[in-house]
């Protein structure tokens, strides 16, 4: 697998929906490799302002698809809790106190002597990450 897919994955990671089918709306948006993650969350926002038909939207890098991203996970990763974002959900005004809700899930690359680490703030089966050296392939969790 390429580098530059493996790394967009990552980046990317929050904008991909893997429950979302990559053919079902033959909709796909090129990303170069170095594009930041909220430059291609503005432009998924725009494409589905554009087209409010598509529900999903194929993301490609290189001409290698990395996954599928969904009218509802860019308005998650965009910071609002349901569809309509009103004054003040961002600012945390009404909330006091420290959230003591998350904490890091660490992984760790399984092969020996490989010192790859990545922590995230969530944990699904289905996206477990992937070491970045070739051949190495998925992480495990730490306990």
């Amino acid at each position: 697998m390429d580098t530059d897919v493996i790394r967009a994955r990552r980046l990317y990671g929050r904008l991909i929906d893997a429950d979302a089918d990559p053919g079902a709306g033959g909709v796909v948006l090129d990303v170069v490799s170095d594009e930041r993650a909220d430059e291609v969350s503005r432009r998924l926002a725009e494409l589905f302002a554009e087209r409010p038909g598509v529900d999903a939207v194929v993301l490609r890098v290189n001409g290698h698809p990395i996954g599928a991203s969904t009218r509802a996970r860019v308005v998650a990763a965009a910071g609002f809790a349901g569809a309509t974002p009103e004054f003040g959900m961002a600012d945390r005004a009404a909330l006091p106190g420290l959230s003591g809700q998350y904490r890091l899930v660490r992984f760790a690359c399984a092969r020996p002597g490989c010192r790859a680490r990545e922590a995230r703030s969530f944990y699904d089966e289905r996206t477990v990450p992937v070491c970045a050296a070739a051949g190495h392939g998925v992480m495990e969790l730490l306990r």
